[in-house]
């Protein structure tokens, strides 16, 4: 494959990636990176061997072990429905008719009868025709007639009277419901009243007022006694007989209604069903096999055979995704401080799985120990959950941004597959940002267990918060309520869990740091000056050495000023011209007075030789595994700039005739400052050159040359790609100016001191008169030149004293 080109002034950073198949394929990394992510959170939600322990079991074979529900499952018990719908239809009211045109339709009869035989009876004398009319008064009313009452009828000539009579005795026993059999006052009934089309429900306050029709036949005598006392006996017995004949039954069963009607009460019985939550034990170990247990496991298992845990995780695996990829892109384009770098979104990702895995394992272990007799509630392992060690960790590593974004996805992803719901996301949401909140700006490694301690104290609180919103709500909550006992059980365990998040912390930060994280402690651990790097320097480079050193102590007061990484700053800072070690006598602050190399250089060859330093300097850092944001300091705080004493000398000596010089051979490769930290080291490494070389270090002098440096850096452009303000410009310029006054202080000047013995003649040491240190000595020192400088008694001997005198040379001669 072809080595991937960068564009001049690519950063450490990019030059890293590019080094990399994530750098080379950012796109597909990410996308790969979010995939395998989502998958693998995903499969801690599903279900994978539903079946498991289940298969082969019969009524009254005792279960190999525990079987628990899978998942929540309603069981419906169909014999105790039947009978339940048995019941329903059995006490379902009966329906019946009463059909009030009965009485009115045996009334019309008995009015056309007696009138037809009226009339016949007024229009003929002869026998026979009075035999038809006697017949034909039997056919039209409906009913046979004996003899005996007939005659009685006919002898009182079938009077308007009699009929009269007829019709007040039906009128008396019929006017209410009469029907075939009594009524089983046990059962309710309702009764529909029929007139014509028109049926009405209505209810009967009273069953006693539906009166069989055998009860009214009797009844007929009696009411015929009372009300046709001034009739012949012979006319209020025909009279009575007729009615009693007459009567019908006007109440009947509507078998077809109530059948209908008792269905309809049957289907509307809802199934008796038992409900079991995930991970309650259906039968224990041990016990045998009921029928209603079989019932149950081969329902689980109808469910666990239609259930497909492949498509199940990766529907849910693409749901994870989506929410995933939300979030990213919602920090990437809304949050300046986010950054999607591979290897950034690479330790968020695993830091999700640490947690989300933990969150499952404890959910699982609070359902294997529930069995109903357990002390520690189910719920309590849920709050035992490390969440907040994410963001911890996340915090440590990158930003506060950053870190809300991700106890976001995480507090919904672990409250997902705890099983548990707002509430415990919002514990989790809670205890993640109190223990990132907690680390402040301190870069000792006791901090994240300090963290871990806020976050155990704010689990307290959040956990107390809940337990009181659930005793107080009209519905329990899944996680919350229970005894006082269970409420401890909560707040030892939520205690627990905080402090867990800590040392985890402790001990997930520095496996972070070996994969080339750069976190504070990592820094102070850089900025002991106890470097190779640095060693190298101070032997090889020490002009450059001292001009880092000043360039630190300037760049980590203004960062500081500015709320910038000051720390970051002042240990990049002696690696800074990590590069100009390689070519030590090229660069003004390491000459010594000696022959210029220069001199013997074309303006654009040593303009060459001063920017390469840059790239060696990379290089360099790159070998001795330097982080990438201290590596990326070394291009940036020279950014574009010109090497301008190089580029004046080119234009100088450039034949007027031809064309103008190029500034762009004389340019270094960059990039521009990308950062608040690298603009701050720019402005550092320039106003400490530039300083240095005043002939007088007035407040005025310094003030205007830090001003000048700081104007000819952004008429350069070198700030525009920096987030650095003009209010931030004028700190860091004030701020410089304070810090270079306090170094170029002024100092009295000493008295010459006289050397030993001037008072008696001696010479005194006159400025330039030597060329050496005179060390005096103590009398009691051995000359280091005696062989014997030891009497026989183990004490100094008292030889020769005198004057150590170290050469210029450093050979350490001595003279006396």
């Amino acid at each position: 494959m072809a080595k991937q080109k960068l564009p001049r002034g690519a950063t450490g950073e990019e030059v890293h990636r590019a080094s990399t198949w994530s750098g080379r394929h950012p796109r597909l990394s990410r996308i790969l990176l979010l995939v395998v992510s989502s998958l693998l959170i995903a499969a801690l939600l599903v279900e994978w061997s539903p079946l498991a322990g289940t298969r082969g079991l019969t009524v009254g074979k005792p279960a190999p072990s525990d079987i628990r529900a899978t998942s929540k499952i309603s069981v419906t018990d169909e014999e105790l429905t039947l009978a339940k719908r048995r019941e329903a239809r059995d006490t379902e009211p009966d329906v019946f008719v009463y059909d009030a045109l009965v009485l009115r339709s045996i009334e019309e009869r008995v009015t056309e009868a007696f009138e037809a035989v009226r009339s016949k009876m007024a229009s003929t004398q002869e026998p026979g025709d009075l035999q038809l009319a006697r017949e034909a008064f039997e056919e039209d009313l409906g009913v046979p007639v004996d003899d005996i009452h007939l005659s009685s009828i006919e002898s009182g000539g079938f009077s308007a009277q009699l009929e009269r009579d007829v019709l007040g005795l039906l009128r008396a026993v019929m006017a209410g419901p009469v029907s075939q059999q009594p009524l089983d006052q046990r059962r309710d009934f309702v009764l529909i009243r029929v007139e014509g089309s028109s049926r009405i429900e209505e209810a009967i306050p009273d069953p006693s007022i539906v009166r069989p029709v055998a009860e009214v036949r009797k009844a007929l005598q009696q009411i015929a006694s009372q009300d046709l006392s001034g009739r012949s006996a012979y006319l209020r017995d025909a009279a009575a007989h007729l009615a009693a004949s007459l009567c019908e039954v006007n109440f009947r069963l509507d078998a077809s209604e109530t059948a209908v009607r008792a269905e309809q009460a049957a289907a509307a019985v809802q199934p008796v069903t038992t409900a079991y939550e995930r991970g309650e034990v259906i039968v224990r170990s041990g016990e045998r096999v009921t029928p209603w247990t079989l019932r149950v496991l081969e329902q689980m298992n109808e469910e666990a055979v239609a259930y497909s845990p492949l498509t199940h995780w990766l529907s849910l695996g693409l749901l994870i995704g989506c929410f995933l990829a939300f979030i990213e892109r919602f920090g990437v384009r809304f949050i300046s401080k986010f950054r999607a770098r591979f290897n950034d979104l690479l330790a968020m990702a695993a830091l999700l799985l640490v947690v989300t895995s933990m969150a499952a394992l404890l959910s699982g272990l609070g359902a294997a120990l529930n069995d109903g007799s357990a002390t520690v509630p189910i719920n309590a392992y849920l709050y035992l959950v490390p969440v907040a060690v994410g963001g911890i960790i996340t915090r440590t590593l990158m930003n506060a941004e950053t870190t809300l974004l991700w106890a976001l996805a995480a507090s919904v992803l672990c409250a997902a597959v705890s099983g548990g719901d707002a509430m415990l996301w919002v514990y989790y949401l809670g205890s993640t940002l109190a223990a990132a909140g907690a680390l402040g700006k301190s870069s000792e490694r006791s901090r994240l267990v300090r963290a871990g301690i806020i976050a155990a104290l704010a689990n307290v609180g959040l956990v107390l918060v809940i337990n009181l919103a659930q005793a107080t709500a009209f519905l329990a909550d899944p996680i919350g309520g229970g005894t006082i006992a269970d409420s401890l059980f909560h707040v030892l365990f939520a205690l627990c869990g905080g402090l867990l998040s800590g040392v985890l912390a402790v001990g997930l930060v520095p496996v972070f740091e070996a994969l080339g994280f750069l976190t504070d402690s990592r820094l102070l651990e850089l900025g002991s000056l106890n470097h190779p790097l640095i060693r190298e320097m101070v032997v090889k480079a020490p002009g450059t050495y001292h001009h880092s050193m000043v360039v630190g102590s300037l760049a980590e007061q203004g960062a500081e000023a500015i709320q910038a990484n000051s720390l970051l700053v002042r240990v990049a800072a002696p690696f800074h011209d990590i590069g100009k070690m390689l070519k030590p006598q090229y660069f003004i602050e390491n000459q010594r007075g000696e022959e210029n190399p220069h001199d013997r250089l074309t303006p654009s060859m040593s303009a060459l030789v001063i920017v390469n330093h840059v790239k060696e300097g990379i290089e360099l850092g790159r070998s001795y595994n330097l982080p990438e944001p201290i590596i990326d300091m070394i291009p940036q705080h020279h950014g574009t700039s010109l090497v301008g004493f190089f580029y004046s000398k080119a234009v100088e000596l450039a034949d007027a005739d031809k064309e103008e010089v190029d500034d762009s051979a004389y340019r270094y490769p960059g990039p521009k400052p990308q950062t608040k930290e690298g603009a701050v080291m720019m402005i550092a490494d320039g106003v400490e050159a530039a300083t240095r070389s005043l002939k007088t270090h007035s407040e005025g002098a310094i003030r205007n040359r830090v001003q000048a440096i700081i104007n000819r850096i952004v008429q350069d452009g070198q700030l525009e790609e920096s987030p650095l303000t003009l209010k931030d410009l004028h700190t860091v310029s004030e701020t410089f100016v304070r810090v270079l006054l306090g170094i170029y202080h002024h100092r009295i000047e000493y008295p010459e001191m006289a050397t030993a013995g001037a008072g008696k003649g001696g010479r005194k040491s006159q400025p330039g008169a030597t060329s050496s240190i005179t060390i005096g000595l103590p009398s009691r020192t051995p000359n280091p030149d005696d062989p014997h400088p030891l009497d026989q008694h183990g004490q100094w001997s008292g030889g020769n004293t005198g004057e150590q005198r170290v050469g210029e040379d450093g050979g350490g001669r001595t003279s006396q």
